[in-house]
């Protein structure tokens, strides 16, 4: 889901990050607004700080069973320039690897079917659609969706297959098209259980719970929550959809709003927040926030420092299988985020020491 996994193909990195750190370089220390944001928001150790300066990437994690919310805030620092830094995240964010993501595409303006015709439904899928019903349904399509699939596909059909998938691509654009209309007034209730879940309460109890968005990025907090009625100068908004699997857990498509935006007030300051809209399993909802802040004080080897925070909730929490559900959920959300920030730092810096060797040679 959006930013908590999406770097999970990426795991076999993490471990070689410490190498990628040039051994006789000086590291700078954490600067006194990342230390605060960290201490505040999300309780870093001396340990964390130590692991911080040190070059490596921290990752703190909570999980609540009670609120079913999963919680993570990871933070290292790039000696990469912040536009560099955040070029490469949103490369991260379109990656397949073929192996957990599996499909990732943009939306277009207006969004089409077209936009899906890579999508793909799975086995389990259409067992789930063939026995979806109102408030007993194993796929996540929301109240009007799961009164209608009985309708729309004659499962007696030999292409039934073709035609669930077809109208899987017509429901998911038709959201997309409402929310990109009605924004959080569009987002749906899930339906699949005796309680049903509303989206759109979650997605605003993730918010409420979010205080790194408020205090960093009030106006960036106010364009998510009042889209598309307020606008954010300098943003730029996009709707992506992908899908991914894990081991052990169905094919998760998801649907997400993804904003980028440089904060004219703070030059050396990036933020990209991603938003889920939809997920057929799993999550109720998501929000990863992640902040980028360039120290600038040595223009030859300006250092950025990434700060992710993301909140998710869905029944991946309730722990059932004897706890198995909820310890996959907080191993994928921590190993996740130290994974893709490694990523980051791994090639980035790389990259950083290749074209300072060329600088010499030359």
């Amino acid at each position: 889901m959006p930013g908590l996994v999406r770097a999970a193909a990426l795991l076999v990195v993490a471990a070689t990050v410490a190498a990628a750190a040039s051994p006789t370089a000086q590291l700078p220390a954490t600067p006194a607004d990342v230390t605060a944001a960290l201490q505040t928001k999300a309780h870093f150790t001396a340990d964390d700080f130590a692991a911080l300066n040190a070059g490596r990437v921290a990752v703190r994690t909570e999980t609540s069973t009670e609120n079913l919310e999963a919680v993570v805030v990871a933070a290292v620092q790039v000696r990469a320039a912040l536009d560099r830094v955040t070029a490469y995240f949103r490369q991260l964010v379109s990656f397949e690897d073929g192996a957990v993501t599996l499909r990732f595409s943009v939306f277009g303006t207006p969004p089409k079917t077209d936009d899906l015709a890579r999508l793909m439904i799975d086995a389990d899928d259409l067992s789930d659609l063939r026995s979806c019903r109102p408030r007993d349904c194993n796929l996540r399509v929301g109240t009007k969706g799961a009164a209608e699939i009985g309708r729309a596909i004659d499962w007696s059909a030999p292409d039934a297959g073709e035609r669930a998938a077809a109208w899987a691509r017509q429901a998911i654009v038709a959201s997309v098209a409402d929310y990109l209309a009605r924004g959080d007034a569009a987002l749906v209730t899930y339906d699949d259980q005796s309680k049903p879940i509303s989206l759109k309460d979650a997605w605003r109890a993730i918010v409420d719970r979010s205080p790194a968005l408020a205090e960093y990025a009030p106006a960036l907090q106010r364009h998510l929550t009042g889209f598309p009625a307020v606008g954010l100068p300098g943003a730029t908004d996009e709707i992506y959809w992908d899908q991914q699997h894990y081991t052990s857990l169905k094919t998760v498509t998801g649907v997400t709003h993804l904003v980028t935006w440089r904060d004219p007030d703070h030059p050396g300051r990036a933020i990209i927040a991603q938003k889920q809209i939809y997920a057929s399993h799993y999550f109720y909802g998501s929000l990863a926030v992640t902040l980028f802040l360039e120290d600038s004080t040595n223009p030859q080897a300006p250092v950025t420092w990434v700060i992710y925070f993301n909140r998710s909730r869905g029944d991946l929490l309730k722990g059932g299988f004897g706890g198995l559900k909820r310890r996959v959920a907080e191993s994928m959300v921590r190993d996740s985020a130290d994974a893709m920030l490694g990523a980051i730092k791994r090639e980035l810096e790389k990259e950083t020491r290749r074209h300072q060797l060329n600088s010499r040679r030359r």
